[in-house]
C-alpha cells in the first residue's frame, strides 16, 4: 500500500469537516523552524507516535491509531509497515475506541509500541514483525490503554496509561485500574508505578535520563529521578496557564535538553528550566513529533504527517536526537 506524499500543507478532509483551531501566537517567542510546512504523507484517520528509526539512513514510522496500522516513510513514499498494529482480532469490539498502536520507539532489539488496542506495551521484531507483549498488567490488573512511551539508556521503558483507547474513556466499564498512571518497566519487565494522580499523555526523558517529563491536564510535569530510575521529587515544569491554557500531547527532548511538545496551534519548545523559548505554528491539529536527519522535525498532524526544518541557529538546532 502506498499513500500520497510530497505536497505542501492543505486542508484535510477531517479539518474541512471541523472548524480548524484558531491561530495561536506568542509575541516575542521565536519560531524555531525555517521554510514551508511540507506534507510527506496524508490520507489517514488520526496520526500519532512518530519515531525515526535506523539512524542517518533510516526511515520514519508512525501510527494511524483508529486505522490500526503503522506506516513507514523512506524519504520517497509511504508504505504499510504493520497492520494490524494493535488489537489483533476482528471484528473490533465496540468496547474499544482506538484499536491501534500509539507511541513508538526503537529499542530492546526491535520496535516498541504503546499498544492502545491490546492495552499493552509490545515489542515488534523489525524483520519478522513478530509481536511480544512486554507488559499488560500492573498488580494483576489490566492496563487502561498505553498511550506513549520513552526508552531510557539502561533499557527502562517509561509509559503513560490513560483510558483513551477504551470506549467511554474514563467511564469505560472495561477499566480495571481506578487511576491513570505513569509507569516504569525495568529490563527484566518488572513494572513500577511512577504516579497515579495525573491524567498523562506524552512522556519524554532528559538527555541524562534523570528527569522524566509527562503531560497532565494542568500542563507539563517533571519528575526528578534517582539513580534507580524512580522519582525523587516532582514539580510543575510548565503550567498550562503560562502558555494561554495550552496542554500538551506527544513530545521529544533534543540533545541540549529542550522539550519539543505538541499543543494547541503547533509545537512548543521549552528549555530545561521550563522557559518558553520557541513556538512553531503548524496548521491543523498536532499530536506528536520526532526528530530526523538534516535538522528535520516530523509532526503527526491530524490526517497527515508533515516535515519542517529546524533553524541551525536555534538553541538545540544542531543537537537533535533520533
Amino acid at each position: 500500500m502506498v499513500v500520497g506524499a510530497g505536497s505542501v500543507w492543505g486542508a484535510s478532509s477531517l479539518a474541512a469537516a471541523q472548524a480548524p483551531p484558531a491561530p495561536v501566537s506568542f509575541p516575542g517567542v521565536p519560531n524555531p523552524i525555517e521554510g514551508e510546512v511540507e506534507v510527506i504523507a496524508k490520507g489517514f484517520i488520526w496520526t500519532e507516535g512518530p519515531a525515526w528509526v535506523g539512524g542517518e539512513n533510516g526511515r520514519l514510522l508512525f501510527s494511524d491509531v483508529p486505522g490500526n496500522a503503522i506506516y513507514g516513510w523512506d524519504g520517497k513514499q509511504t508504505t504499510a509497515f504493520l497492520a494490524p498494529s494493535g488489537y489483533q482480532n476482528f471484528p473490533i469490539p465496540d468496547t474499544i475506541r482506538e484499536a491501534g498502536s500509539n507511541g513508538l520507539a526503537e529499542g530492546r532489539g526491535g520496535l516498541l509500541l504503546a499498544d492502545s488496542g491490546t492495552r499493552a506495551i509490545v515489542r515488534v521484531d523489525m524483520t519478522t514483525r513478530q509481536r511480544t507483549i512486554i507488559v499488560d498488567k500492573y498488580q494483576g490488573k489490566r492496563l487502561n490503554s498505553p498511550n506513549d512511551l520513552v526508552l531510557a539508556r539502561n533499557g527502562d521503558i517509561y509509559f503513560s496509561d490513560p483510558p483513551y483507547g477504551l470506549a467511554g474513556v474514563q467511564k469505560s466499564p472495561q477499566r480495571e485500574l481506578s487511576y491513570t498512571g505513569v509507569f516504569r518497566v525495568t529490563p527484566d519487565n518488572q513494572v513500577h508505578l511512577i504516579a497515579d494522580d495525573l491524567f498523562p499523555n506524552g512522556v519524554a526523558l532528559s538527555p541524562d535520563n534523570r528527569v522524566l517529563y509527562t503531560t497532565d491536564n494542568a500542563g507539563w510535569m517533571a519528575f526528578d529521578l534517582d539513580a534507580s530510575g524512580m522519582p525523587a521529587g516532582r514539580r510543575v515544569f510548565v503550567a498550562s496557564d503560562s502558555v494561554g491554557g495550552a496542554r500538551g500531547d506527544g513530545m521529544k527532548v533534543d540533545s541540549a535538553g529542550n522539550l519539543w511538545t505538541s499543543g494547541r496551534g503547533g509545537i512548543y519548545v521549552f528549555s530545561p528550566k521550563g522557559e518558553h523559548i520557541g513556538f512553531a505554528p503548524i496548521p491543523g491539529r498536532v499530536s506528536n513529533c520526532a526528530f530526523g536527519p538534516g535538522r528535520a522535525l516530523y509532526v503527526t498532524n491530524d490526517t497527515q504527517v508533515v516535515r519542517v526544518r529546524i533553524r541551525a541557529d536555534f538553541p538545540g538546532g544542531q543537537a537533535i536526537q533520533y
